[in-house]
């Protein structure tokens, strides 16, 4: 009996031919699907390929911890809409109140 391996019919692609098939898809007009299916390529492949393209497309997050100065508060509550509206609350009792100046406000 021979017990040998079945032979494969997948391909592995390069690095490079990802690459010029991730921007082929890019340029497309084709769904993910639509692509896959003409290149000869699995949809879950070419969904993977996509998101590892995403995240090394990011920059990291960098974050940066500030001190702010311990001055007093003028505003208990202060809203600033990118808009340019702003809602200010004096007093810390008139929180229950700002769901219904929300409301009432333009978005």
């Amino acid at each position: 009996m021979n017990y040998s391996k079945p032979v494969s019919a997948r391909r592995r692609k390069t690095a490079q031919q990802r690459h010029r098939l991730v921007t082929r898809f890019h340029h497309s007009q084709l769904t993910q699907r639509q692509f896959a299916a003409r290149h000869g390529i699995g949809l879950s492949t070419l969904s993977k390929w996509l998101r590892r393209e995403s995240k090394q497309s990011l920059p990291p997050v960098k974050f940066q911890e500030m001190t702010l100065p311990s001055v007093t508060p003028r505003w208990a509550v202060e809203v600033v809409s990118p808009q340019g509206w702003v809602i200010r609350l004096q007093n810390s009792t008139e929180v229950p109140t700002l769901p219904q100046l929300l409301l009432a406000v333009p978005c």
